[in-house]
């Protein structure tokens, strides 16, 4: 609009052009196509319901970095198979390995190959790594060379199946292949060779000492070398040089003056392991967490205030409940299970559940056990607790100390149970020494149960159950049959009985209501189901679990995630359910548990092929509707209807086969619609109707796309989003430029909000170390908040603090002592063109400004203009209003540009403070115009 009333004819009017709200953000178009509310870039902002752009709030950490920082212990990946080959004139070694790489295999970085044997070219040695496929568990390196398929020696391979000819070696085949030696491959410049040896059996006799080894001793062990021992006994543990090995006896011996004896071992249940080794002080340490490897919330419904975040580690599950930041921890069977790879998290059944992939899947009851503390003392660094009723509690477990007050160093923390006095009675060790008797009025000793193995290997069916006496109360059966083995919501068949009232039952099908200890000896006897027949007593009755449809039931398999759908466990068929499950070498098939049950599946009868075999693979299963599950697989999207019942009539249809998802976390149902990462941006399907499944045909990223093109595709299944506060969050790892290939992490999260229709902003914390593992939603008290776990093992809350990023990225820092991070944001306008082509002369602008409630606000403006390129310097606020602008307060700040150009961005980068961005304009004249019309 103009400034002044009326203009001469040879005058050049000014123009205002501006915006008065902000909506979205649009990085896609050039800034002078965007419209009005648009901007060019929001970074770490928030575009609220009245309109203004404001900085986000800081992260506030509830639960800091628990990681020691380093691999409790680095071992190499053994080598299945490895060919070199010819690509683009070069050769190109690829390597199949035994497990899935870790996320510090990144591209670029070198890795050191040891153990192939071959007959041309040297395929081993230190090589950067030119590609990685988590998927198929390849690598590849550049190595120059004739075409060779190589030949592995390790686990896979025997002596007897190599045919070599190693006639033309200048070396003895022990040099090449010295015993115990396997074809392996790590990250870095060496490999980790040199590993402890767990010792099972050590005595002296006639003073030698004879270590016996679970593993054949490999080379590194040599007659007049060097052993180091450690966790078997004080007087041998240390280092001894080698008198004698034995390789078939796997012994190794040293001389030591002493008694004869047999000296007592420390399984690697304990956590202190009985070893050897040739390199001194390589412990092996069970005890240190070096990532985080999923995360899940648990809600408990016996609280309306009570949710808490599982967050599984290598060695335990740590556990923080939201509502006090209260620490809890358990273990995987004791101690005797590891979590090494990112694993798929979920409540169901009353249970959690960790999705190990190719192992067997844990489970645990998630009830936290509380038990009153009656007496609580300490002295020196042991706490003594007693409570008022057994509390279960072993050596080894984990518990956690609640309330306990009158403390000169807090007590209230979680521990490892160091000793058992008695039933009642259990001891821990504090850091701090103190001598007290605590006040434990509240007090309590709380602590969750360890996650156990599911159930796998052979299926057995249960037996008959028969009760001679079966009674029928108003409509509800009871039956007491010892050792039952049945669980709430099992399903029977009714086969015969001796009263006439069943009769028109038999072979029907019933659901157990309620299971029963009546002896107290911890075994149910009694169970109960509801049956519509009349009362009736002493006659006998017989039930049984349903036959499967097809081969027969089988155990849960091991699987990479599971969902809940409809009272049944949906899970990838990859794996079988064997005590130490196989591969079996299928990817797009899923199987169904039957109803409340998620340890019995029907192979055939609830088993499903999504893709006929096509080259295509699941990536995450999404219950949507009452009766229908979308199937996502990396290629193509499949909608499965009439799952409410029996599968028996399950219909599969392919949705599209042109689009599909990259990362199983990142689908989020957002009422009819459901949000997804594919390689070529967000997108959304959205039921019509109950049936009709529609996708999208353009990306809804695609005002983003500059940075959908920066996520790293090697590591982008990672990513992980959720839904909440009318916002779609989704957690990505971010190259610094378009296939820069330098991150390996989530750092960054893209925010799409609903109300505005657009991307708000692109988050990240401001240091190089942070990376995100989850985004979950859960209850803070009353109130659901959104929050963030680390693979660091942090627990942070989203949009929480009006200051900086608390993000307690140390290893044992405390909320407290973290001096924060700055949150570093920026709003860029699109560009302003007077709607003209000419080159203008853009003079004065206007920012409408206004502090936050919390704090005086600062930060710097500066102009961009295009055409001729240039950029102002930045001006303070403080520099034009001569100080802050004070908390709460508003001002409409105008400055001076002086640019030419075609157009112009106005920028604004906050130093201090959260202020809301209410509006900006600038004033521009046209230039350059004739004075002389041309006829």
């Amino acid at each position: 609009m103009s400034r002044y009333r009326s203009y001469g004819k040879l005058d050049d009017p000014f123009v205002t052009e501006g915006d008065t709200f902000f909506l979205r953000m649009n990085a896609r178009l050039r800034p002078n196509q965007l419209k009005p509310g648009e901007v060019a870039l929001s970074k770490n902002g928030r575009m609220n319901d009245d309109g203004t752009w404001q900085p986000r709030k800081g992260l506030n950490t509830l639960f800091g970095s628990i990681t020691t920082g380093e691999d409790a212990i680095r071992l190499p990946y053994i080598i299945l198979s490895a060919s070199r080959s010819q690509v683009d004139g070069q050769g190109v070694v690829t390597v199949v390995l035994d497990d899935t790489p870790s996320l510090s295999f990144i591209v670029g970085n070198n890795i050191t190959i040891d153990g192939l044997n071959f007959t041309g070219d040297d395929p081993n040695g230190t090589f950067a790594l030119a590609s990685v496929n988590f998927n198929t568990r390849t690598i590849t390196y550049a190595s120059s060379g004739a075409n060779e398929v190589f030949t592995t020696v390790g686990s896979s391979q025997r002596w007897s199946t190599i045919d070599v000819s190693y006639s033309g070696l200048t070396e003895s085949w022990i040099s090449y292949n010295p015993i115990g030696r396997t074809s392996v491959a790590s990250m870095g410049n060496a490999i980790p060779t040199t590993i402890n040896y767990v010792v099972t059996a050590a005595s002296r006799a006639s003073n030698v000492v004879t270590l016996t080894l679970e593993d054949t001793p490999a080379s590194e062990f040599a007659v007049s070398g060097t052993v180091h021992v450690d966790d078997i006994d004080a007087s041998i543990n240390g280092s001894h040089t080698i008198t004698a090995i034995n390789t078939s006896a796997k012994t190794v011996t040293f001389a030591h003056a002493g008694a004869d004896t047999t000296f007592a071992l420390n399984t690697n249940n304990v956590g202190n392991t009985s070893v050897a080794s040739t390199t001194e002080n390589f412990t092996l340490d069970d005890d240190a967490v070096n990532a985080v490897y999923g995360s899940a919330v648990y809600s408990d419904a016996s609280s309306e205030n009570d949710d808490f975040i599982f967050s599984a580690t290598n060695n335990l599950c740590l556990i923080v409940r939201l509502k006090d930041a209260k620490l809890y921890k358990c273990r995987y069977e004791q101690g005797g299970e590891t979590v090494d790879g990112p694993v798929g998290m979920s409540q169901g059944f009353d249970k959690m559940f960790i999705f190990r992939t190719r192992k067997t899947t844990l489970s645990a009851s998630p009830k936290l056990n509380r038990f009153a503390i009656t007496q609580a003392t300490q002295s020196g660094q042991t706490i003594s607790v007693t409570t008022a009723l057994d509390h279960g509690r072993v050596v080894g477990d984990f518990v956690t100390l609640t309330r306990l007050g009158n403390w000169e160093y807090n007590p209230n923390d979680c521990y490892q149970v160091a000793s058992v006095p008695a039933s009642d009675q259990l001891t821990v060790t504090m850091t701090q020494s103190q001598s007290k008797t605590f006040n434990v009025s509240g007090a309590q000793v709380e602590y969750f149960e360890d996650f156990t193995r599911v159930a796998s290997g052979t299926y057995t069916a249960p037996a008959y159950l028969t009760d001679t006496s079966t009674a029928s109360v108003s409509g509800v059966v009871t039956m007491d049959v010892p050792s039952h083995g049945l669980a709430v919501g099992d399903r029977l068949t009714i086969h015969t009985s001796q009263s006439t009232i069943y009769d028109s039952f038999i072979g029907g099908e019933v659901v157990v209501t309620s299971v029963t200890d009546t002896d107290a000896d911890n075994v149910n006897d009694q169970f109960t189901f509801n049956l519509g027949v009349k009362d009736d007593s002493n006659h006998s009755l017989t039930v049984s679990r349903p036959l499967a449809v097809g081969k027969g039931f089988i155990h849960q398999p091991a699987a990479p995630f599971g969902e809940f759908h409809q009272r049944r466990l949906w899970v990838p068929y990859q794996y079988t359910s064997a005590t130490s499950p196989t591969d079996r070498g299928i990817r797009d098939e899923l199987v169904a548990s039957d109803i409340f049950d998620s340890d019995t599946m029907d192979q055939i009868g609830n088993q499903f092929r999504i893709s006929s075999g096509k080259s295509d693979f699941i990536v995450g299963i999404k219950g949507f509707t009452q009766d229908s599950v979308v199937v996502f697989n990396r290629k193509s999207i499949h909608l499965m209807t009439g799952v409410s019942g029996s599968l028996a009539d399950v219909k599969t249809t392919q949705v599209t086969d042109e689009v599909g998802a990259s990362a199983r976390k990142s689908i989020v149902q957002v009422a009819n619609q459901i949000m997804f990462l594919s390689d070529q941006g967000i997108y959304g399907v959205s039921f019509l109707d109950e049936y009709n499944l529609r996708g999208t045909g353009t990306p809804i990223s695609e005002t983003i796309q500059p940075f959908i093109d920066r996520i790293n595709q090697d590591f982008a299944y990672l990513s992980v989003g959720v839904y909440f506060n009318n916002r779609y969050w989704l957690a990505v790892p971010l190259d610094s430029e378009p296939g820069a290939g330098d991150t390996n992490k989530l750092n960054t999260i893209l925010v799409y909000n609903f109300i505005n229709q657009g991307f708000e902003s692109i988050d990240s914390v401001n240091s190089t170390d942070f990376a995100i593992r989850d985004l979950l939603v859960a209850r803070e008290g009353s109130q659901n908040a959104l929050y963030l776990t680390t693979l660091e093992g942090g627990v942070h809350k989203l949009d929480a603090l009006e200051g900086k990023d608390k993000v307690s990225q140390k290893a044992g820092q405390t909320p407290e002592e973290d001096p924060g991070i700055d949150v570093i944001s920026q709003l860029t306008t699109r560009q302003y063109d007077a709607d003209s082509m000419d080159r203008k002369n853009f003079s004065r602008a206007e920012f409408q400004i206004k502090s936050s409630e919390s704090n005086p606000s600062n930060g710097d403006i500066r102009f961009i203009a295009e055409d001729p390129d240039s950029t102002s310097e930045p001006v303070n606020l403080t520099t034009l209003l001569g100080n802050e602008l004070g908390t709460d307060e508003d001002a409409s700040v105008r400055l001076r540009v002086r640019k030419r150009g075609f157009g112009i961005q106005a920028d604004f980068q906050p130093s201090n403070g959260r202020p809301y961005v209410r509006a900006t304009k600038v004033d521009a004249r046209i230039t350059d115009r004739s004075t002389t019309s041309v006829s």
